[in-house]
């Protein structure tokens, strides 16, 4: 009998050692606890009519096809839907773009979601990335544009001559 207790009371030693691995219950799964991340600003969506300050720009912005620097080629068309909107195609992206208000005479068409920006003055125009702070295409000249360029140099060669008189 006294081997049996001593027989018993080492297996109960034993088990209280024994390493936790050893164990053949599974251990109860460990459940996450997910921290919701704080939501990020969403953008209000742009009214569908826009206002008379941004409507005054549309006129004078120049469509069709602008030939850029390093043979790229930008295309600005009224959006088909949207007034005062335009759709900017660049290779094959096209984004559409709203008319800012600029105190510079500065024609600006932006989508601020893509970051993109057109600026259009009168003797070239060039989409910016404004989000990475790149131009996309720079130097373009739509015919109206090149007609401006190049009535500025005759007025420059002409200005000597008249000068001289």
């Amino acid at each position: 009998m006294r081997t049996l207790l001593l027989a018993a009371s080492c297996s109960a030693i034993c088990l209280a050692f024994a390493p936790a691995h050893a164990n053949p219950t599974p251990p109860k799964p460990i459940k996450k606890v997910s921290k919701a991340k704080p939501a990020l600003p969403v953008e209000p969506p742009e009214p569908e009519t826009l206002d008379d300050e941004r409507m005054a720009v549309v006129p004078r912005v120049l469509v069709g096809d602008s030939q850029c620097e390093f043979g790229r080629s930008v295309r600005v068309d009224p959006h088909p839907s949207l007034a005062g909107r335009f759709m900017l195609t660049l290779g094959k992206q096209q984004h559409i773009l709203t008319p800012q208000p600029t105190s510079t005479g500065v024609i600006r068409l932006e989508n601020a979601k893509a970051g993109l920006v057109w600026l259009q003055v009168p003797i070239k125009s060039m989409l910016m990335n404004a989000k990475l702070g790149q131009r996309l295409a720079d130097n373009c000249l739509h015919t109206a544009q090149t007609a401006e360029l190049e009535a500025m140099k005759a007025a420059e060669l002409a200005q000597p001559e008249s000068a001289a008189q």
